[in-house]
């Protein structure tokens, strides 16, 4: 756990908390990701892209039980799959399609809400041949359920992150020389005036620098603007 803090990227963490948790309560595989209320699912992979979780993402998390209960309440869980599943779990579309053939045998998840839209979850599964999970697996996952909830944490922090650095860096690319030179000016404390006797331009040219620039950092705000420029023209 304590190396899985340590990690630098999300698929780092993630092979480090999964092997650690494969041991924990014996499971043939741990997969860890995030569900979104607003868009697709993302598993994160720790050792190459996987197909099962490509196709998992793109579409068959909707069928999947624990997402259907995460999608009906706003509560942290950690179920067996016995707790959700009902009589005819082997005939439902998303057995037929992915549960079965990925040869998925029970699991216990647990989803733990991160923000207001966004919940991790940790999926810790047997294959078939092995034993079911018992009462003695759960307690063991609910016992480390605090300390995956933090892990899990750090995890959608690195993924943020690197989502933040390739937006910026799509930013900085899209940025015309001047609009650089303006950004550092208004690094320095400048506004639409001092820039313009700067730079020998209008006031109303700068201002209408500043708005591209505003609309290409996808920023609504001079405090929103101000943070992003920091990580766009630093050097």
């Amino acid at each position: 756990m304590a190396a899985a803090a340590m990690a630098a990227t999300p698929e780092e963490l993630s092979a480090r908390f999964t092997a650690a948790a494969s041991g924990l309560l014996g499971s043939d595989r741990v997969y860890v990701g995030f569900y979104r209320r607003d868009i697709t699912s993302l598993t994160i992979d720790d050792a190459g892209p996987d197909r099962w979780n490509r196709d998992y993402d793109a579409r068959l998390y909707r069928q999947d039980p624990f997402f259907q209960k995460f999608a009906s309440t706003r509560q942290d869980f950690l179920l067996p799959l016995s707790a959700l599943r009902n009589g005819d779990f082997q005939l439902s579309p998303y057995y037929r399609e992915f549960y079965g053939p990925s040869d998925s045998f029970d699991e216990i998840t647990g989803v733990f809400n991160l923000d207001r839209l966004t919940a991790g979850y940790v999926t810790f599964l047997r294959r078939n041949g092995a034993s079911p999970f018992g009462e003695r697996d759960l307690a063991i996952a609910c016992a480390a359920s605090s300390t995956t909830k933090v892990i899990l944490q750090k995890l959608l922090h690195l993924c943020r992150c690197r989502d933040k650095s390739v937006t910026v860096g799509s930013a900085r690319s899209r940025l015309s020389s001047r609009e650089s030179e303006i950004a550092r000016h208004l690094m320095d404390g400048g506004n639409a005036k001092t820039i313009s006797r700067a730079l020998a331009i209008s006031p109303g040219t700068v201002r209408n620098h500043i708005k591209r620039i505003y609309r290409k950092l996808g920023v609504h705000s001079q405090v929103e603007l101000l943070a992003t420029m920091r990580e766009v023209v630093q050097d």
